[in-house]
């Protein structure tokens, strides 16, 4: 989930996060990429010639989120938005995801793997876009189109020893 406009200004506060957000987040993030997994993952494990699966986390499953960076002008740090619970214990949960069903069908060759992207700049405030680059090494967030080479590779098979390989793609984010 992203940082939502509510009228609430502390909702995605874990002190305030409803029960009921926390598991429709888990439901459809974490619930949805296993029924996926099950489902897709069984069907190539019967294809003959195996197949790969690209699970999508996030730098925050490998990272916890610097709330500093969601502050808004005018709002008490201790009662702003923050970067909700949710996000990193499902995109955490799809890494955990991903190295279980590596193992599971790697006899039937299916490979799993996942990518950890970070940000897509996509009309983010200013203010926004000047506290998360700093927190970049590349200084920026990533354009949209910078995650596809990836997939087409971890998809080819000129990854075809590639299994249970969690990618951070996140201009050097994680590596600090």
């Amino acid at each position: 989930p992203k940082i939502e406009n509510h009228k609430d200004k502390s909702y995605s506060r874990l002190e305030k996060f409803p029960l009921n957000q926390w598991e429709k987040d888990i439901a459809v993030g974490l619930t949805g990429a296993w029924l996926c997994s099950k489902h897709f993952g069984s069907l190539i494990a019967n294809n003959k010639d195996g197949g790969s699966i690209v699970n999508i986390s996030s730098d925050l499953g490998l990272i916890g989120p610097d709330q500093r960076i969601y502050s808004k002008k005018g709002i008490n740090k201790n009662k702003g938005p923050v970067k909700p619970v949710t996000y990193s214990v499902v995109k955490s949960g799809i890494i955990g995801l991903t190295r279980y069903t590596s193992t599971y069908w790697a006899d039937k060759g299916v490979r799993c793997n996942a990518i950890c992207p970070g940000g897509i700049e996509n009309n983010q405030p200013e203010e926004f876009l000047q506290k998360i680059s700093k927190e970049i090494p590349m200084g920026r967030l990533a354009q949209k189109d910078e995650y596809h080479g990836v997939v087409v590779w971890i998809l080819s098979d000129a990854s075809s020893y590639l299994n249970g390989a969690i990618i951070p793609i996140d201009g050097g984010r994680t590596a600090w």
